[in-house]
C-alpha cells in the first residue's frame, strides 16, 4: 500500500512538473552540489509519515534501481523510467550518496528520461542539477551537449543559455573552466541569439571563435556563409561554404559530427551553386548542383536550378535533359510546376514552338486541377488540417522529396499527391505543430491526473493516527464543486465549437439548406456566447473556492496535496486554453501558407498560358518568315537536303522507295 502510494505520487508529481515547468526555477544548492528538485518536498513528507525508510537505501539497492530504470529507458519507457529515476535522485534513501558515480549516473539519466518524454523544461532542469557539480564532474559534459541540443530544438537559445551560464556561478564551475568544446557550443548559442536579433557583426564574431574540433563547427561555419550572403558579400560566403563542401568524408576533422553535419553539407553545396549563378558564373554553378548525393532531400532543387543555370548560359540541350530527369525522377517535387515552365521556355528559346506548345498544354492541364483543388481547400477548414497533417506526416516519416517508382500514383499524376509535393513545411509550423499536439495530449491526460490527485488528497485527508476518516471540509467541497462546474462547461463549450464545424461543414457541402443553416448557426452562437459568460463566473468561483481551501495552510503532506490539487486544476483549464490558442496559431499559420501557396501556383498557371501564347505567336512568325523566303525565292534550311535528292532524278525518271524489309546482319554482334 506504501509503495503504490509514493508510486502514484510520482506519477503526477512527474505530469505536472512536465507540463507546468515546475522544474524550471529550482532552489540553488551549495556549490558543486545538486539542488533539491519539487518531488523532494514530497518524499521528505512521506519519510515523515514514515512510509519511506531512509536506512534502507545502500549501494547495492541504487544500482539495482539504476540498472531497472537504464533498462527501462531502453526499451523505450522513457516516463517510467522517469518516474523510477526520480525515487533515485529525489528520494531521502539515497542522499548520502550523492558523490557515488552511480547516483550522478541516475541525475543525467533522469535529463534524458524526461527529455525522451517531451518534459523539455524537467529536462534542463535535470541537466542544471548535473551542470551545478562543475566540469570535474563525470556527466557534466554530456549534460551540457544535452542542454544545448535541447537549446536548439526548441529555439530558445537566450533563456537555455542563461540558465546553463548560471550553472557556473551557482555551482563549481566559476572554479573550474569550462572544456573547449562547451565554450564552442555556448559560443554558438551566442551566435544565433545575436543572428535573431539582427546583429551579423556580433553573430559572426562568436561564430568564428569554434573550433574545428566541434561538432558544431560545419553548423557555425555555414551561418556564417548566411550572414556574408545577407551582406552581399558574394565571394566571402562562397568562400565558408566551400570549406563545408571542399571537406573529404575521409578527412579526420570529418569525424567531429552530429547528424546534421551531411544535411549542412547539401545545403552548403546547395548555396555554393546558387552563390555562383547569382555571379552568372553558370558552369560553377552546374557543377556545385552536381555535386549534391543521389540520396539527398535537396536533390530536385539542385536539378531545377542546374536546369535555370544552363538555360541562362543557353546550353539549351543540358537545360532539357536535367528538366526532363528532374520531372521523370520528382514528379511531384515541391518545384514541378516551376521545371514545366522552365521545359517550355527551353524548347521556346530553341525555335521548336511546336514542341514548346506541347509543354505547355501538358503543364496548363495538370495545373489546372491542382490549383482548383488549392482554391477549395484553402477554403475549406477540414480541408486544409488533412492536407497539413499528410504533410507532417510525410515530412516525420522522410517521405518527401523521393523519387517517385514506376506505376505508382505519384508516378501517375494524382492531384492530392500533387498538392501535397508542392507544400514546404514552415520550421515555425513544425514547431507549432508539436505544441499543439503535446498540449492537446496532456490536455486529454489531465482529467485523469487531476482525479488521482484529488483520489490522493483525499486519502491523505482520511490518514490519521491509527484511524481513517473520510470527513472533508466545505472549502474543499466547495472548491471541488466548482471544478466540476468548470470542467462540464469547458466540455459543453467544446461541443458546441463541434457542432457549429459540422453545420459549416455541411453548408459548404450543400447537405444543409442555407435558411436552415443560417438559424442553427445564430442558435449555437448564442449558446457560444452564454456557455463563455457562465464559463468565465465559473473560473472566478473555482479560484475563490481554490484560494479558500489553500489560506494559511499549515505544513504536512495534506495541505501539499490540497494546494497541489488547486494547481493542476488550474492547469487542466489552462491546457485547455493554451490548445486553444495554439490551434487558434496554427489555423493562421496554415492559412497564410496555403493562401500563398495558391498565389504562386496560380501565377505559374497564368506563365502557362502566356507561354503557350508565345509559343503559337513564334510558330505564326516562323511561317510568316518561311513563306517570306520562299516568295523571294529563298528555299528553308530543311528543305535543301530534300530538294537536292529530287535534283538528282531526271524528267524522264521516277523515285521508287525500297518498300522491302531491312534484315539485321545475322552475324552482328556474335562475339
Amino acid at each position: 500500500m506504501r509503495a503504490s502510494r509514493a508510486s502514484a505520487t510520482l506519477v503526477v508529481v512527474l505530469w505536472f512538473g512536465a507540463l507546468a515547468g515546475a522544474a524550471a526555477a529550482q532552489p540553488t544548492g551549495e556549490p558543486g552540489q545538486p539542488a533539491a528538485g519539487p518531488t523532494a518536498i514530497y518524499f521528505t513528507e512521506l519519510e515523515k509519515l514514515g512510509l519511506i525508510d531512509a536506512a534502507t537505501g545502500s549501494k547495492d539497492t541504487l544500482t539495482r534501481e539504476l540498472d531497472a530504470a537504464e533498462r527501462l529507458l531502453r526499451d523505450g519507457a522513457a516516463g517510467d523510467a522517469a518516474v523510477a529515476l526520480y525515487t533515485i535522485v529525489e528520494s531521502p534513501r539515497y542522499a548520502d550518496f550523492s558523490d557515488f558515480i552511480e547516483f550522478q549516473n541516475a541525475e543525467y539519466y533522469l535529463g534524458v528520461a524526461l527529455h525522451k518524454s517531451g518534459a523539455t523544461g524537467g529536462a534542463l532542469a535535470a541537466f542544471e542539477r548535473v551542470l551545478r557539480r562543475g566540469p570535474d564532474a563525470p556527466y557534466w559534459g554530456p549534460a551540457h551537449r544535452r542542454a544545448v541540443d535541447l537549446a536548439i530544438e526548441t529555439r530558445n537559445f537566450a533563456e537555455v543559455l542563461d540558465r546553463i551560464e548560471a550553472t557556473d556561478r551557482s555551482g563549481g564551475g566559476g572554479m573550474t573552466p569550462i572544456t573547449p568544446n562547451a565554450a564552442g557550443e555556448r559560443a554558438y548559442l551566442r551566435g544565433r541569439v545575436a543572428y535573431i536579433g539582427g546583429d551579423f557583426t556580433a553573430a559572426e564574431g562568436q561564430l568564428a571563435q569554434i573550433s574545428k574540433k566541434s561538432r558544431l563547427y560545419s553548423s557555425a561555419l555555414y551561418l556564417r556563409g548566411v550572414i556574408r550572403t545577407r551582406r552581399g558579400e558574394w565571394k566571402d560566403a562562397a568562400a565558408a561554404m566551400c570549406e563545408i563542401a571542399a571537406t573529404p568524408d575521409d578527412d579526420r576533422f570529418t569525424f567531429v559530427v552530429d547528424e546534421r553535419y551531411f544535411t549542412i553539407k547539401d545545403l552548403a553545396r546547395l548555396g555554393l551553386g546558387r552563390l555562383a549563378h547569382e555571379l552568372a558564373e553558370y558552369d560553377d554553378a552546374y557543377y556545385h548542383y552536381f555535386q549534391i548525393p543521389d540520396d539527398s532531400v535537396h536533390l530536385p532543387d539542385a536539378l531545377f536550378e542546374a536546369a535555370w543555370s544552363m538555360y541562362q548560359k543557353r546550353e539549351l540541350g543540358t537545360a532539357r535533359d536535367l528538366a526532363a530527369e528532374l520531372g521523370r525522377s520528382f514528379p511531384n517535387s515541391p518545384v514541378w510546376p516551376e521545371a514545366g515552365l522552365l521545359a517550355g521556355f527551353v524548347e521556346l528559346a530553341d525555335c521548336k514552338f511546336d514542341d514548346s506548345r506541347r509543354h505547355y498544354d501538358r503543364l496548363i492541364a495538370q495545373l489546372t486541377p491542382v490549383v482548383a483543388e488549392l482554391d477549395r481547400i484553402r477554403k475549406d477548414a477540414d480541408a486544409r488540417g488533412e492536407l497539413f497533417r499528410r504533410a507532417v506526416d510525410r515530412g516525420r516519416t522522410g517521405s518527401a522529396g523521393m523519387r517517385a517508382e514506376p506505376g505508382t500514383p505519384a508516378a501517375a499524376g494524382d492531384v492530392t499527391a500533387r498538392v501535397l509535393g508542392l507544400l514546404r513545411l514552415d520550421p515555425a509550423f513544425l514547431r507549432l505543430h508539436d505544441a499543439v499536439t503535446g498540449m492537446r495530449r496532456a490536455a486529454g491526460e489531465a482529467p485523469g491526473i487531476a482525479r488521482v490527485w484529488s483520489g490522493l488528497a483525499r486519502q491523505a485527508r482520511g490518514q490519521k493516527v491509527g484511524a481513517i476518516s473520510g470527513e472533508t471540509t466545505v472549502a474543499q467541497d466547495e472548491a471541488t464543486d466548482a471544478a466540476a462546474i468548470d470542467q462540464d462547461l469547458t466540455r459543453l463549450g467544446a461541443e458546441v465549437a463541434r457542432a457549429r464545424a459540422e453545420l459549416a461543414r455541411g453548408r459548404r457541402a450543400r447537405t444543409v439548406p442555407d435558411d436552415v443553416a443560417i438559424a442553427e448557426e445564430a442558435r449555437l452562437a448564442d449558446l457560444d456566447r452564454r456557455v463563455a459568460a457562465t464559463r468565465q463566473r465559473a473560473h472566478a468561483l473555482s479560484d475563490q473556492a481554490d484560494a479558500e481551501l489553500t489560506a494559511e495552510a499549515p505544513a504536512g503532506l495534506r495541505p501539499l496535496l490540497d494546494a497541489d490539487v488547486v494547481a493542476v486544476r488550474r492547469l487542466e483549464r489552462s491546457a485547455h486554453e493554451l490548445v486553444a490558442r495554439l490551434d487558434r496559431e496554427a489555423e493562421t499559420l496554415s492559412q497564410r501558407m496555403i493562401d500563398q501557396l495558391y498565389r504562386d501556383t496560380k501565377r505559374v498557371l497564368d506563365k502557362a498560358r502566356l507561354g503557350k501564347v508565345d509559343a503559337v505567336i513564334g510558330q505564326k512568325r516562323a511561317l510568316d518568315i518561311k513563306v517570306q523566303d520562299l516568295a523571294a525565292g529563298r528555299f528553308p534550311a530543311e528543305l535543301h537536303g530534300k530538294l537536292w535528292e529530287l535534283g538528282l532524278i531526271g524528267d524522264d525518271e521516277e523515285l521508287w522507295p525500297f518498300e522491302g524489309e531491312y534484315w539485321h546482319d545475322e552475324y552482328e554482334g556474335w562475339r
